[in-house]
Order: structure tokens, then C-alpha cells, then sequence
């Protein structure tokens, strides 16, 4: 999208009229600093663009001024067809900037894809993993601050959090909340179902209702809960074939790089190139739990192909001699 499909889409959000659709795209774009389509613009400082708009205020205000003085009936027409492209000028750079943000912490908005057996793996600025399920997404806040860390869970997701003693991880699903200090477990709680399941893969959980904020249950590992119709059923659950949708499509079996490659980057949303087209076709053999950092995972897969990486930003270029077997 361009600026302008952007500022179409925040006039919609302003008048109330955004489809889920556009909201969530609209939502990713904010959480991005400047959409990948913009145009190409070194951006100065806050300050100084405050006082580049508060000038053009001002010549806006004296040119209006002038108009009006001139008199006569069109007067107002005159002074609107120099006032409104001005202004919506001003308004698509204040938007378009990189700090223009709904506010200073805007969330991120993460999503999966819906095609079957998609994940997505973020990483959050705590340094905790979550790997998201096809058709699933996560707000978090681009930093965490205050006491807690809160992210909102749309769907199914697995979560591995990094400890901080005193300040709580707590995911919001559906009509649920779920409290962490450290510990690894998958919730499900997709949109329009009637139910929200929690399990616990290793660590403890607390599970409260969102509102009312009454304890639902405490689940250690291979514990379940289901909150439906507010009510919570807490039962044993074999953890490992909940999450077992995490490793589908991890394991690879004499696998071209290339083909590797491919959903390696799907999931980890980055763009991976080849500085010699040998690489492409090496069949590798790796195994991995999905809840591997990028940086891990390459790791593996060069070792094992003799190759090497570098990580630019979202581009990934890996390099090497390619393969003398390729069977």
C-alpha cells in the first residue's frame, strides 16, 4: 500500500467505517514505524516537524486572511481550495511519520497465516517466544513497561516466557486472563468458539476470569483447563500432543535447502537468498522444536551444509560452496 491507500484507510478509521480487515491492516502499519511501501523519505526530527506544520499554519492563516479581506461572496470557497490541500498535506506527513503512532507505545500487531499448517514465531521485547497458529494473531506493546506484561491472544498460540521476578506476563483470550512469571503452555481460544483451553507444558499458570477477575484455576505441567459458559473444568492433559502442531513441518528429511528456505521464512518472516544456486538444491536432514530463534535455526541448518548466514534487518543471505550429494 501507498501513503495514500493509508490515509484513505485512517479517514475510514476516523469516520468509524474500517472493516476488520483494514483495522488489522491498518493496525500492522502503525506497529511498523513507515508501511514497507512508503515512500522514500529521510524524516527529521519530531521537532522539527512540529515547527515545519505550525509555519505552514501560520501561512495558511495569512493567506486565508488575505482571501477573506479581498470579500466578496466566494470568498470562503476561495479560502477552503487553499486551506484543504495544505491540510491534507500536513495531515499525510503527521501520520506518515515514523513516530506517528496511536501513541507512544503502540502495539504490534503479529499475525499468521490462515492456509493450513502456517506459524508465525515472534519474538517479544522481554525476549519471551510465541509461536502463533495458521489464522492466529497477538498485540503486544512495541516495549513492556509498568509493572505487568500484557499481550492480547487471538487464537492459538504457544508461549515460552522469560522470567521476570515482579513483573508478571498475562495474556489476554477471549474471557480469560492468563498470569505467568516463567513457564511454557498453549492457549486456544479462537474467535466465535464458545470455549478457551489453556495447557501447560512445563511451569505454572493462574487462569482468571477477565472481568470479574475470580480464580479459575493454578496448572502445573500436563494440566488443562476449559472455560466455557463461565464455567472452568481443570483436568489432566498430555501436554505434548496439545503443542504437537508446533513441530509440524520442523522435521526435515533429506528436504532441499531451497524448499526449507521457504517455510523457514514464512514463519520467521524474513527474506531468504542464496549467493550460489548449488546451495538451493542440498538435502538437509534437521529436526526442530518451532520454537527456535531464526539466529538458532540457521545455525543448525549451515553447520550442517557447510554454509554460512548474515542477518541484514528481514534479509537473510546464506552462502556456501553447495553440495557434492545431493540425494
Amino acid at each position: 500500500m501507498s501513503l495514500y491507500d493509508i490515509k484513505a484507510l485512517l479517514e475510514k478509521y476516523k469516520a468509524g467505517t474500517c472493516t476488520p480487515e483494514e483495522m488489522a491492516a491498518l493496525e500492522e502499519w502503525y506497529a511498523s514505524w513507515r508501511h514497507p511501501d512508503a515512500e522514500d523519505v529521510s524524516w527529521r526530527s519530531e521537532e522539527d516537524l512540529a515547527q515545519e506544520l505550525l509555519q505552514d499554519f501560520r501561512e495558511v492563516r495569512r493567506r486565508k486572511e488575505a482571501l477573506f479581506t479581498a470579500g466578496g461572496s466566494r470568498a470562503w470557497w476561495r479560502a477552503a481550495a487553499v486551506l484543504l490541500p495544505i491540510i491534507g498535506i500536513g495531515a499525510l506527513l503527521w501520520f506518515s511519520r515514523p513516530s506517528a503512532q496511536l501513541h507512544t507505545n503502540a502495539p504490534v500487531l503479529a499475525t499468521a497465516a490462515r492456509k493450513p499448517d502456517s506459524k508465525r514465531f515472534v519474538l517479544l521485547p522481554d525476549g519471551s517466544r510465541v509461536v502463533l497458529r495458521e489464522g492466529s494473531s497477538l498485540k503486544y506493546p512495541a516495549a513492556f513497561s509498568g509493572d505487568s506484561r500484557e499481550v492480547t491472544l487471538s487464537g492459538e498460540a504457544y508461549f515460552e516466557i522469560e522470567d521476570q521476578p515482579g513483573k508478571p506476563f498475562m495474556i489476554y483470550s477471549g474471557k480469560v486472563v492468563t498470569t505467568v512469571l516463567g513457564t511454557a503452555f498453549n492457549i486456544k481460544a479462537y474467535p466465535g468458539q464458545p470455549s478457551v483451553t489453556v495447557t501447560v507444558t512445563k511451569g505454572k499458570v493462574k487462569i482468571e476470569e477477565e472481568k470479574s477477575r475470580k480464580l479459575l484455576g493454578v496448572l502445573h505441567p500436563d494440566q488443562q483447563i476449559v472455560y466455557q459458559e463461565e464455567k472452568a473444568a481443570v483436568q489432566p492433559a498430555r501436554a505434548v500432543e496439545t503443542v504437537a502442531w508446533l513441530k509440524k513441518g520442523m522435521d526435515f528429511d533429506a528436504v532441499p535447502f531451497e524448499d526449507i528456505a521457504a517455510r523457514i521464512s514464512e514463519q520467521y518472516q524474513v527474506n531468504i537468498r542464496f549467493d550460489n544456486d548449488n546451495m538451493k538444491r542440498c538435502r538437509l536432514r534437521a529436526a526442530f522444536e518451532g520454537t527456535e530463534t531464526i539466529e538458532k535455526v540457521l545455525l543448525v541448518l549451515c553447520t550442517v551444509s557447510n554454509a554460512s548466514y548474515v542477518i541484514d534487518g528481514d534479509d537473510v543471505v546464506i552462502s556456501g560452496k553447495g553440495c557434492t550429494d545431493r540425494q
